[in-house]
């Protein structure tokens, strides 16, 4: 595919409206006329993102202060369909007739600045065939693996707090046990006590499971409710309807709308169904209640016609039931128990096959992007070289290490960057999930105390969020200076455009667009580099430059040529024709060669010096 048309309204470039073909198109004028706002404008409606934060932000604030309140709309065509895509200074995004492939774009620093950098180096060859992962199964693996974590979370907390309370069974067996004699001496007393005792043990068992019922009726009520709140909250973000814009089509809404009615309609059954529930639980709860309160009266009459008989039966009688009372709630608990450690066993399983899935997205990623640059070295060996080492940047995961231990008491400024250096982020996870105190103290050196003391802190952050974070991988650049290779951030800013503008010439399946990639490079690079590397692009590519360099049109044998000119107030279009075209080597030597004297001068000078 490649750009054919750009037009703009309003702004510096009002009225601009220049056509494009494929192969190499090049933007000359004087500084001042616009060239780099008209790369600016291009990238803005396109929504291309700078290759850092920081030339994205650049690159936004540029574009809006070219464009104002105006409008700019790019054609892209791939010779059979075309793809018209505008955007305004107030679109959160372009608007697009269809999908349409992202150009890549270097502004004016980029091309010196973006090897400087590891995003910006990893963006750059992740740009590549072959290179990207699909983002999108990455995310969604990620966001599913967040979920269930946080899920585990809840069960995790919820059967810590079952198992704080069956453990309370041994002692209420104890008490019982100390208890056993007093019970049996009470039975030892008259008939009349015995058949009482009886009737109490009987009604005390009854008792027992009622309770434990409750337990169960009040437990499943929270989680009907909990719900219920949920779907209330969700039923209040109903999507706005619009009014359909005044046109002579039919609003393509009216359908789905009715759709959306339709849910809403059952939303709203839904909560009439729960409250309903809502009642139903009161008129249970309250039937089982009166039938407690009864037993409890009759136990309390018991209780007292013992005590009559014998003193302190009553109270042995009252002692015995309430522990086994509370012993039947906690025996109950223990299949909670069971039901909820099952759950978790499940939910680790299930996340363990998501983050598989996870990594092996992301290890996808790596080959590739290291048979990318294989494939790079190749073509660009001895002189440059690029080299891709696996999860090797690690500053943000550390980041995120250092903000959750927080507040923890510990020096996280050393701990968070040896631990992202030594453990992945699921490593982390489960080692915080489990409890694994040695495996951190062993992989970072640090004392077993400080380890337990890190992980119960990191135990209360998003472990989620902590156990997915992308750890992405490090390319590097290196340039063969002499007989050694320097790394690109040891380079002038010279070498490292003479290390990056090969690599993005290499994107020959791409739109490739430019802003004066001769800066800070010599004509002799030029010629020898830049130019050899536009040539031997398939034809059918496109490359857009801007520049001010006459040995890019004329030595790249350019396909079009734009000549911008401005009066100071806004810019416009001088010439938009092929190569040849007179208005077009006019512009040329005018404004690339300063003038045909001064082209003349300069190869009458080379004439009487070419043997020197």
């Amino acid at each position: 595919m490649y750009i054919e048309r750009v037009q703009i309204e309003e702004g510096f470039l009002d009225g601009i409206d220049v056509t494009f073909s494929p192969g190499l198109n090049v933007v000359i004028g004087a500084r001042g006329t616009g060239k780099t706002s008209l790369i600016e404008l291009v990238k803005f409606c396109l929504d291309v993102k700078g290759h850092t934060p920081e030339t994205s932000r650049r690159s936004f604030d540029h574009a809006l202060s070219v464009l104002g309140n105006g409008q700019v709309t790019v054609t892209i065509s791939d010779g059979n369909r075309k793809v018209v895509v505008s955007r305004t200074a107030s679109d959160p995004k372009p608007r697009a007739s269809e999908p349409y492939a992202v150009p890549l774009v270097f502004s004016q620093t980029e091309i010196e600045s973006v090897g400087l950098q590891a995003s910006g180096r990893l963006r750059l060859l992740s740009g590549f065939s072959g290179a990207a992962t699909d983002s999108a199964v990455e995310s969604d693996a990620a966001a599913e693996a967040r979920s269930l974590t946080a899920q585990s979370g809840t069960l995790r907390r919820e059967i810590e707090d079952l198992e704080h309370r069956v453990a309370e069974i041994p002692a209420i067996d104890a008490e019982l046990l100390k208890l056993a004699p007093s019970e049996q001496q009470l039975s030892a007393l008259s008939a009349e006590a015995a058949k009482r005792k009886q009737e109490l043990d009987v009604l005390a068992i009854d008792m027992s499971t009622k309770s434990v019922g409750q337990a169960v009726l009040e437990r499943f009520k929270q989680g009907v409710l909990r719900w219920r709140s949920t779907i209330e909250a969700a039923a209040r973000d109903v999507p706005q309807t619009e009014q359909w814009p005044a046109s002579a089509d039919a609003d393509p809404l009216t359908a789905v709308q009715a759709r959306v009615a339709k849910a809403q309609l059952h939303v709203k059954i839904a909560l009439d169904e729960l409250g309903q529930a809502e009642v139903d639980f009161g008129n249970v709860l309250e039937l089982r209640n009166a039938e407690r309160l009864t037993s409890e009266d009759r136990a309390r009459q018991l209780r007292k016609e013992l005590e009559a008989l014998q003193v302190g039966a009553g109270n042995i009688a009252r002692q015995g039931q309430q522990l086994r009372e509370r012993k039947a709630q906690l025996e109950a608990l223990k299949a909670l128990l069971t039901q909820r450690t099952t759950n978790l066993a499940t939910l680790v399983e299930k996340r363990g096959t998501v983050l598989d899935r996870l990594e092996e997205t992301r290890d996808a990623r790596f080959r590739a992007m290291a048979i990318g640059a294989s494939n790079l070295n190749r073509v660009l060996a001895p002189r440059i070289r690029i080299a891709v080492s696996k999860a090797g940047q690690f500053d943000s995961f550390s980041a995120a290490i250092a903000d959750a231990l927080k507040g923890s008491g510990l020096r996280y400024g050393d701990l968070a960057p040896a631990l992202a250096r030594k453990i992945s982020p699921r490593e982390l996870l489960e080692a915080a999930e489990s409890d694994d105190v040695a495996f951190i103290a062993d992989a970072t050196g640090i004392t077993v105390d400080r380890a337990a003391r890190l992980l119960a802190h990191l135990r209360e952050a998003d472990l989620g969020a902590l156990g997915t974070a992308s750890v992405e991988d490090l390319v590097d650049f290196q340039l063969l200076d002499g007989s050694d290779y320097k790394d690109i951030s040891e380079l002038s800013t010279g070498q490292r455009c003479t290390v990056v503008l090969p690599i993005v010439l290499r994107h020959t399946d791409r739109m490739l667009i430019v802003d004066q990639p001769e800066d800070h490079i010599d004509n002799a690079f030029i010629a020898d580099t830049l130019i050899l590397s536009v040539l031997a692009r398939d034809p059918a590519s496109q490359i857009i430059f801007t520049s001010h360099n006459a040995n890019i049109p004329v030595l790249g044998g350019a396909n079009h040529v734009v000549q911008l000119g401005s009066d100071g107030r806004r810019g416009f279009t001088l010439a938009s024709a092929s190569l040849e075209t007179p208005a077009v080597v006019e512009a040329i030597t005018s404004v690339m060669e300063g003038g045909l004297q001064a082209f003349e001068k300069r190869r009458s000078f080379y004439e009487r010096h070419k043997d020197a």
